[in-house]
């Protein structure tokens, strides 16, 4: 044989194993990590459900409308219903990032192997009839970017451990049953750009944990017991607020200059509270829709719309 054919026959060899390493490859498509199988096969079952097809139609959890670009938030078809992340480990390995519960009859407390979802970066828990406090395993969850639970039964304190998920982006609590007060720990999320928290049933809760949450766009803080005065909170410090609720509370005190200069500020609603004195004259041009009801000794309550 010549050299000419030994290097021809090699690089055909080389071809070859090419070819099979590739089919091999495309063949071994990426699988779901194991303990999350196993924790959503445990949160199915506790919810007596099973997978639905749109999204598990191989027997992979991350496969069909789970990974593909179907909108499931808005499709009650699909529901629950689960995205996932399959770009770990060389695009091997898929992470569940997104869970859409809503609308459902379920009763009792939540799963605790929730926690075990630890990539997960989406939960939204709406109107959905559990009840119970939140379990302790949501302390793991640490890439969690947006809870939203409202309109259910949750009961219990809300956790301090939610001031320690560093990436939390968007929280609203609102409509549950939850007892105050209101952590004072959630003044560590400072990447927070939307706090919605609500009916809270008892306990006093201070203002002065929202002075560090600099990255706000949107603060509802309604009927949640809030004992305090506006002027321990610098809003000044708040600038990107474009909507502030602090509405059907005890807040006492007059209304700061430094709210009715935030420059982004387009709505403001202070309603149902214990505060005196009068208005600040300037505002900023932003704020075009302000709901103050005022309380002022010897007079009777003032709805003031500018």
């Amino acid at each position: 044989m010549s050299c000419c054919s030994s290097v021809h026959g090699f690089a055909w060899l080389v071809l070859v194993h090419a070819c099979f390493f590739a089919a091999a490859q495309a063949q071994q498509a990426a699988r779901t990590d194991p303990t999350e199988v196993t924790a959503l096969n445990a949160i199915l079952g506790t919810w007596g459900l099973r997978a639905s097809p749109a999204w598990n139609i191989s027997g992979e959890p991350c496969s069909g409308v789970a990974v593909d670009e179907t909108d499931v938030d808005n499709n009650p078809n699909i529901n629950p219903a689960i995205k996932c992340d399959c770009s770990f480990n060389a695009s091997t390995v898929c992470h569940i990032t997104k869970l859409g519960i809503s609308s459902n009859n379920f009763t009792g407390e939540l799963p605790a192997e929730l926690g075990n979802l630890e990539k997960l970066e989406q939960m939204y828990i709406i109107s959905s009839g559990f009840s119970g406090p939140f379990p302790s395993t949501f302390s793991k969850l640490t890439n969690l970017r947006i809870l939203w639970a409202s309109d259910n039964e949750f009961t219990g304190k809300i956790p301090d451990y939610f001031g320690s998920l560093p990436n939390l982006q968007e929280l609203r609590f609102q409509g549950n049953s939850f007892q105050g007060p209101i952590p004072a720990s959630l003044s560590n999320l400072t990447r927070l750009t939307s706090l919605r928290i609500g009916d809270i049933l008892n306990g006093s809760s201070s203002l002065s944990f929202i002075s560090n949450l600099t990255s706000l766009t949107v603060l509802i803080l309604r009927n949640c017991k809030i004992s305090d005065n506006l002027g321990t909170v610098n809003f000044s410090k708040l600038a990107e607020l474009t909507l502030l609720d602090l509405s059907f509370n005890n807040i006492t005190g007059h209304v700061p200059q430094s709210i009715l200069n935030l420059n982004k500020l387009g709505f403001l609603f202070l309603g149902n509270n214990s505060l005196s004195g009068s208005l600040p004259y300037d505002k900023s041009p932003s704020l075009n829709n302000l709901y103050v009801l005022i309380n002022i000794e010897l007079w009777h309550m003032l709805l003031l719309c500018v």
